[in-house]
This record gives structure tokens, sequence and C-alpha cells, in this order.
């Protein structure tokens, strides 16, 4: 029996452009695993999101400095410690053995995900800063992106931080807010994609929400599965925000319905609108509106 290799793919990113939502949607296909996928099942106290944040926590030993990447010892606690009793093995190997054995540690973890499925990936937005450190690992293995207006990223983001209790709920948005993310994040994350060299299937969040049953049947095609545009419909269907929602909470909401105490807010395009001023959004928009058309031209991003 020929040795099968975990994982399979990765969706990398970007953040705030409905990443769980792509995992739902490929894990509602017979025969692709991928995870995070809501309901989570964590134990009490660990982590609630389910993301192992496995080569943006890595990365950290690395001499190259990336991005947002975090600190090794983040896995002795956090991640549901899959990878903890592997921490103190960086002071007794060599570099080369110690990617081996969490290598191994993260193939076992994906095959449990994998389940009878042929395919397995994972899905954790900070991947896309660290794109080659990836490959060096996992050569030429698929990647995924999601990209999203960033006016709406924006307002994403400030109510991900009044969720977590970082910002009041009846706090505005605030030019100096906007760039603040703007430059820190979301330039970035078009940079990241702009300078990396090989293949990543890149769609966009309106275009996965106007024109869905094309966009799924592109994603799955891409990683080499079959797909009908009756199983894309059938995997919309079971990834819809109404039943993610349930998932997430018990409670089930349509969509532009919000809970700020849920990561899942309100499933929309162009809620931006009511939420920033257009000088906000007139700035948001001459700073990324080179970028994108780089970004959309060099990966052929579908728009309509």
């Amino acid at each position: 029996m020929s040795t099968v290799i975990y994982p399979n793919f990765f969706v990398i990113g970007m953040e705030r452009s409905g990443t769980h939502w792509v995992a739902a949607l490929l894990n509602s296909h017979p025969n692709i695993a991928c995870f995070p996928s809501l309901p989570f099942h964590t134990e009490p106290g660990m982590n609630n999101v389910g993301e192992v944040h496995f080569f943006d926590t890595l990365a950290s030993l690395e001499e190259k400095e990336y991005l947002f990447k975090r600190p090794f010892e983040d896995f002795l606690t956090k991640y549901n410690k899959v990878f903890a009793d592997l921490v103190p093995l960086k002071d007794t190997l060599s570099r080369s053995a110690l990617y081996q054995r969490f290598k191994e540690r993260f193939g076992e973890y994906c095959n449990e995900q994998r389940g009878k499925k042929q395919i397995v990936g994972e899905s954790t937005p900070a991947y896309v800063f660290c794109l080659d450190f990836m490959d060096e690992l996992y050569p030429g293995i698929s990647k995924i992106a999601i990209i999203r207006d960033p006016k709406d990223k924006i307002v994403s983001w400030h109510f991900n931080q009044i969720r977590k209790e970082r910002k009041k709920p009846d706090e505005p948005i605030t030019e100096a807010f906007a760039l603040d993310y703007l430059h820190e994040r979301i330039i970035p994350e078009y940079r990241a994609l702009l300078a990396y060299d090989k293949p990543v299937h890149v769609l966009t969040y309106e275009y996965l929400s106007d024109h869905g049953v094309p966009a799924v049947m592109r994603m799955v095609s891409f990683l080499g599965r079959e797909v009908s545009e009756a199983l894309a419909q059938e995997m919309l269907d079971n990834a819809s925000f109404e039943k993610q929602t349930k998932r997430d909470s018990g409670v089930e909401r349509k969509k532009g319905e919000q809970d700020v105490k849920s990561g899942l807010r309100k499933g929309v395009v162009g809620d931006w609108q009511n939420y920033l001023t257009s000088e906000i959004a007139e700035k948001i928009d001459a700073a990324t509106r080179e970028l994108r058309e780089q970004t959309f031209s060099k990966y052929h991003v579908v728009t309509s």
C-alpha cells in the first residue's frame, strides 16, 4: 500500500475574509476534509477556534523574519496542545530532525481530521505570510486564498475587537483605526501574495457570495476532486450562514443578523457602508487599488 502524505492542501488567508466559510464549504464535499470547521470539538479551557497555527508558530525558529509569527512556546499551552510534548525536543534535536517530528505529528493530526475522506487540508489565515516556509516543508502543496473588499475587512476586524472586549460596542470606526489595520495587516497580505512565485487559487468573498456554485466548482476542481452543480449547491447549503451560526451557538441567524459575541458576524457584502465615512472609504480604496489590481491579474481572479 502506498503512503499518503498529509495534509493535501491549505487555505492560507486572508484574515477576516471568509476562511472559515471556505473550510466549511470544502468540508462539505464527500471526499474533502477541511479543518477547522464548525462545530469545534475542544476541551474546556482549550482553543475554541480550532486552528493549530502549525507554520506561523514553527516559523519562529527560522532566521528569516515572518510577519505575525507566533512564539514557539505557544505550542505548550495553545492549539489544543497538539504539539506540546514535542516542544522540549528543540534543545535535543537538529532543526531538520525537529521539523520532521513536527511534520509526523501534524500528519497524524490531519489524518484524524480526514476521517474516511480522500484528502484533507487546514485553514489558517496567517499562513499567507510564510508561504516559502510552507513550501520547504511541503513542496508543491496546493493553496487556496480568499480575499475580500478591504473596507468590509476593516469593519469585520472592528467587530472582532468588540467581541474580544478590546473595544466598546458603541465605539465608531475612526480613520486611525481603519488605516492602522490597513497598513499593518491588509496591505502586507496583498504584498505577500504578490511576492509568491507559485500557484495559488485565489477567489473573492464577493464572487463566492454572488456566484456560489461556479466558485465552489472551481475550488474543488483545483483540488483535483469531482463536483457537479448539484453537489456544489449542496455544499453551499450545508455551509450556509444559517447553518454555521446554529453550529456555532445553537441559535440560527439569517444573513445580516449580527451577534457581537460570535466570530461569524453578518455574512453579507458591502456592510462597510453602514460604518465607514465616505472619506475613510476613499482612502482605503486609494491605498489598495493598485495592489488589488495586480493580485487579481497575477492570479487570474474571477470577479463576474
